[in-house]
């Protein structure tokens, strides 16, 4: 992405907090959209710190199509976004599937609404390794199907990618990847 305005879903997160800063040091704006379900928005002021400038954070349901499109409208354009925002407990999921069906696959789907709506033309999802399943072979490579889904959590990071891999099919003017962790640092 060429340096402009980012739109990071999960701002507020490890992750996001620690992206927000590699892309406000390399030159971009940033907004930032967390709703402190799994996060702390005092990251926003270690943010400040480090870097010098203070970030806005959207305190909106991603899920919530229409809300997070009227919050967000008004701090554009945007150039990307990072998807991070997600609910992650793969234990957690095995108890309250709904909610992380209804929470994760509801904010993918209101990305997508996102870039139609703003024209944002680029985007990159924070999937996981849990897509891969229980894999036949090891090293796991980029090659390596993906398998059947251990948790909801899993599941919903399988149907993310293969909603965003139909999104971009049919989207000549708009790119997408997804990045696969398997054990990032952090709380």
């Amino acid at each position: 992405m060429s340096k402009g305005k980012i739109l990071v879903t999960g701002g507020c997160g490890y992750i996001g907090s620690h992206t927000i800063v590699d892309l406000l040091l390399s030159g971009h704006d940033v907004v930032s959209l967390d709703n402190g379900v799994n996060s702390s928005f005092d990251v926003l002021d270690g943010i400040e710190k480090i870097t010098g400038r203070r970030v806005i954070n959207l305190n909106v349901d991603l899920s919530q199509s229409e809300d997070t499109l009227e919050a967000v409208k008004a701090h554009g354009p945007f150039n990307g976004i990072i998807h991070f925002a997600a609910l992650k407990s793969v234990e957690e999921s095995v108890y309250q599937p709904l909610r992380y069906f209804r929470n994760n696959i509801g904010s993918t789907l209101t990305t997508m609404e996102l870039m139609d709506a703003l024209d944002i033309s680029h985007l990159i999802f924070s999937s996981s390794c849990t897509v891969y399943g229980t894999p036949a072979r090891l090293p796991v490579t980029e090659e390596t199907p993906m398998g059947r889904a251990e948790s909801p959590y899993g599941a919903t990071k399988q149907t993310g990618e293969i909603l965003y891999d139909s999104y971009f099919n049919k989207k000549q003017n708009k790119t997408g990847i997804s990045l696969r962790y398997f054990n990032p640092a952090g709380a």
